[in-house]
């Protein structure tokens, strides 16, 4: 049993400390936004360690996200799919000024993104892990491999809401299975995307590598 302080009223109440039958399983978890989440948050997926309350919050925050992931590891068979060796098209993503490298896997879904550049997308980043934005068009997700264990540098994709994440830290959580199909991966540049700031515009475009 833990101790749970009200923020409202000061009171405290010794409660557990875990995920119930009702928390929210958010498939559009990846471009939702800090504001509303935090409103809202009134369980928490992971343990009260006395952690730093900031560290805490994010992590509360982004449990709830992922619809109760957790820190440790998972037994869905998904968890052990590893992000697919990257041979495929050349690209290049471009933002505030920078230029960073990338290659997107050669699968049906990553070549129908490719069909789509260049593209300009709205990059959104709320956790302090991955930039995130919707793509005009869905892609295909038929027969497609999925990890609920994104890793630093992946270029993935949720297609429940058409949406593309580019991943460049790793907090400790999973994502909700069947989990993120992957695309791609940063071949340079990284700390560009990192340093981009929460809200950035970005254009994918072939890498003049990638031309015949």
């Amino acid at each position: 049993m833990h101790t749970v302080v009200h923020a409202i009223d000061g009171t405290t109440q010794a409660a557990d400390l875990g995920c119930t039958d009702s928390a929210p399983i958010a498939s559009d978890f990846l471009p939702a936004r800090r504001t509303r989440v935090l409103g809202t948050v009134s369980t928490t997926c992971t343990p009260w360690t006395g952690r730093a309350v900031g560290v805490t919050a994010v992590a509360v925050a982004v449990a709830v996200l992922v619809g109760c992931a957790t820190a440790g590891g998972t037994t869905d068979p998904a968890a052990a799919i590893p992000a697919p060796p990257v041979s495929g098209m050349q690209v290049v993503l471009r933002a505030g000024g920078h230029a960073v490298g990338a290659t997107l896997a050669d699968t049906p879904a990553a070549r129908e993104l490719a069909g789509m550049l260049p593209l300009t997308v709205e990059l959104t980043d709320a956790w302090g892990q991955a930039k995130t934005g919707r793509l005009p068009h869905p892609v295909t997700a038929e027969g497609a491999a999925r990890t609920v264990q994104p890793v630093p540098g992946g270029i993935y994709y949720w297609p429940d809401t058409a949406t593309l994440a580019v991943y460049y830290d790793d907090i400790g959580q999973s994502v909700p299975p069947p989990g993120l199909i992957h695309l791609g991966a940063v071949a340079t540049g990284m700390d560009r995307i990192t340093d981009a700031g929460s809200d950035v515009t970005v254009r994918i475009e072939r890498s003049a590598a990638a031309h015949p």
